[in-house]
């Protein structure tokens, strides 16, 4: 810095001046770094904070099952987030009670048309034997058989309310085989593992036995494996030497109705309710029911049990 000045006796005079540098501390660097690192943390943190709801969101979206009575998704976080939350809990009590109401339609619908075909069946034992009378009480017979079906499928629907319990699975599979052996059916047990499961015994009996009796209209035969694996989950295989089913129906055919007309028809009596109320009931226990087809021919169902999943 420079200081320009004239003296009294009118001489021009010059100051020059240089001012020292102040000295660095050796902390300060560190100070700084430190300083640093705790606003990074602490905005990471606050991110954290901010979206931790919208995780929650995605998880219960990945998750939903209008079918299982799970607590509902927290209303809390930024009023964006709280507002989704909010629709999410709607959307997923109306999904809910869709199905609901479409179970017990099909339930009262089932249940109501059962009064009618008995009378329908009394009328037409009373008729003249005759070719005519012996069709119309065949029909009348697959009439039942399929509201019996459609009554049992809207029971599935509410599989979980029957209270858990803890069964040997080796014993259980054991028993059911030889219900079947007594009354002269080709049902075998080759491979069985001795586990205690926690689950609802109905609900698995009714999907082993809707699976070999599949398996022994369709094969005449049917053969039930019990695996262990990795410690906690049990797999349950019906296996049958039939015709199988065609790769690109194995999802289709656990749904309601749906049936393969050509190796699977009504002629079998089916109604394509069997394999649908074994899917809803498996999903009901906490288990998965998955088909595949067999390398040598036929059809592999296989339910695998996750007792940790059952509440």
């Amino acid at each position: 810095m420079q200081a320009h000045l004239r003296l009294s006796d009118g001489e021009p005079l010059t100051i020059d001046i240089v001012p020292s540098i102040m000295p660095l501390a050796d902390w300060l660097p560190i100070v700084l770094l430190v300083q640093l690192l705790l606003l990074v943390l602490c905005s990471w943190f606050a991110v954290r904070l901010a979206i931790r709801p919208l995780v929650h969101l995605a998880q219960a979206a990945d998750a939903l099952d209008p079918n299982k009575k799970e607590p509902r998704l927290q209303e809390t976080g930024p009023i964006e987030v709280a507002y989704a939350a909010t629709a999410f809990n709607a959307m997923r009590d109306r999904i809910a009670h869709h199905l609901e109401e479409r179970v017990q339609i099909l339930a009262s619908i089932s249940h109501d048309l059962q009064t009618p075909i008995t009378r329908m069946k009394l009328r037409a034992e009373m008729a003249d034997d005759g070719v005519e009378k012996d069709k119309l009480l065949q029909d009348l017979t697959e009439i039942e058989r399929l509201v019996h079906e459609g009554v049992a499928y809207a029971k599935s629907a509410h599989g979980d309310a029957e209270k858990p319990s803890r069964i040997d699975i080796g014993s259980f599979t054991d028993s059911l085989v030889l219900d079947y052996q007594d009354t002269g059916r080709a049902v075998t047990l080759t491979r069985k593992a001795t586990a205690a499961v926690m689950t609802r015994p109905h609900a698995l009996r009714r999907i082993l036995r809707n699976l070999i009796e599949n398996a022994l209209k369709f094969a005449g035969e049917a053969e039930v494996t019990v695996d262990k694996i990795d410690g906690d989950r049990i797999v349950i295989r019906v296996l049958d030497n039939g015709p199988g089913i065609p790769e690109d129906q194995l999802e289709a055919v656990l749904q309601p109705f749906v049936r393969l007309e050509q190796s699977r028809n009504r002629k079998t009596g089916g109604t394509g309710l069997g394999l649908a109320i074994a899917h809803q009931l498996a999903q009901a226990i906490g288990g998965t029911l998955t088909l595949r087809n067999r390398d040598h021919g036929g059809l592999s169902a296989e339910i695998t049990l996750l007792p940790s999943r059952l509440s």
